[in-house]
């Protein structure tokens, strides 16, 4: 999920890897905050993918200063990145909503309606597994693994009304 942050950061103008970790974390810092090690990694694979270019200029000082900007390949794998399945872990996929959402002001409109459709339906399958587990009376759920279910139906039942409100838009 980094690489969509990174390219949804640099969508704009070139930025040093330093400059890109500072957006990401004053844009998305209520959920993830990367640290340089995982940024430079990530911004390796897009180079790869040929997503990103790296302009390297020199300073007065001498001082050798990367800027990496996104391309028109890297707008195509942005887009292949968003659709892709993500994770089936719940708290993986919270998180990579998470980054989807705060994203997805770099998908055209219709993109965004079929984003909203389909996570909606993912959201609607997770709701049923937990009531599924709430309910069975074979599963021995104490009483803090039973809340911890009922918080987190909660939860997708935001999510869900949120998703529902992008339809509306």
């Amino acid at each position: 999920m980094i690489e969509i942050l990174i390219l949804y950061i640099i969508r704009k103008r070139e930025k040093t890897i330093y400059s890109i970790r500072k957006e990401i974390i004053e844009i998305f810092g209520a959920f993830t905050k990367p640290s340089i090690g995982t940024i430079y990694p990530a911004l390796k694979r897009l180079l790869k993918e040929k997503a990103v270019t790296v302009n390297e200029i020199m300073s007065e000082g001498g001082k050798k200063s990367s800027y990496y900007s996104i391309t028109k390949k890297g707008v195509e794998y942005f887009r292949e990145l968003f659709f892709n399945a993500g994770s089936d872990n719940p708290s993986l996929f919270y998180s990579q909503l998470q980054a989807r959402l705060g994203t997805m002001g770099f998908l055209s409109a219709e993109d965004r309606k079929l984003f909203v459709s389909d996570f909606s339906k993912k959201m609607e399958i997770y709701r049923f597994e937990i009531e599924n587990r709430l309910n069975d009376e074979f599963l021995d759920l104490d009483y803090y693994q039973t809340q911890l279910l009922t918080r987190t139906l909660k939860e997708i039942k935001s999510l869900t009304d949120y998703l529902s409100a992008l339809k509306a838009d």
